[in-house]
């Protein structure tokens, strides 16, 4: 089922603030156009009244996908620093799901692993990571060597993390540099074409040096690099 409800939203720019309908559950599978608009990077994208200028409220939200067993929980940026915390309440969140839904349902998703995201832009590279087939820790695994082959160019930005866009026409998987702190993207890092199966190749080795990354929600490098928690 989704759900849309006011929440009060704040400006960046100018600092005025209204109340906007926003998104605290979207399936995916029955409004298609919204999957398309977070593919594209323009899900729930509104200008400010004041200002114009255009954003896209960080909110809470849960996006599933019964077809691809896929659930996902969208925290706003500025809770990544808890993320440990909001793991443990991941697993409450889809335990309550589970209860209310149908039971075809719910068995058709038994077993699936949910994820968390921080930032509407992560939920974006969710979907279009599994649009493109590419196993989220594996991905975090190809961005970890990346960033260890390019660690002066990366570092040069202060703490950013690699946001996967598309792969481009030589099979490169494009990832975009984004600050950590306003989500500014300040660079463009590609990837090797061979970069997940070089991942692959190397998961028992990232298993026991990265656990946290196939067996926990937050499934992202950043709770390597920037542990806050």
């Amino acid at each position: 089922m989704s759900k849309v409800r006011a929440r009060p939203v704040a400006c960046p720019a100018c600092g005025h603030e209204w109340d906007a309908r926003l998104f605290d559950s979207l399936n995916g599978d029955r409004i298609p156009a919204q999957v398309e608009d977070i593919l594209a990077g323009t899900f729930e994208r509104q200008p400010c009244p004041r200002c114009a200028v255009e954003l896209r409220p960080e909110h809470p939200m849960l996006y599933v996908e019964y077809s691809a067993r896929t659930w996902i929980v969208m925290h706003p940026p500025g809770d990544r620093a808890r993320y440990a915390l909001i793991e443990r309440g991941v697993e409450l969140v889809i335990e309550r799901n589970f209860q209310a839904a149908a039971p075809m349902v719910a068995e058709g998703v038994r077993g699936a692993r949910p994820r968390l995201v921080f930032g509407q832009r992560m939920l974006t590279e969710a979907l279009r990571g599994l649009r493109a087939g590419l196993s989220p820790p594996l991905l975090e695994c190809a961005k970890l060597l990346a960033l260890r082959r390019n660690l002066g160019e990366l570092l040069r930005h202060g703490p950013s993390q690699l946001v996967f866009e598309a792969f481009d026409d030589a099979g490169r998987l494009r990832c975009g540099i984004h600050n950590l702190d306003d989500d500014l993207r300040i660079g463009e890092l590609s990837l090797p074409a061979d970069a997940i199966a070089e991942a692959r190749a190397s998961q028992d080795a990232f298993t026991q040096s990265h656990p946290a990354l196939f067996t926990q929600p937050y499934v992202s490098a950043c709770r390597y690099l920037y542990d806050e928690s």
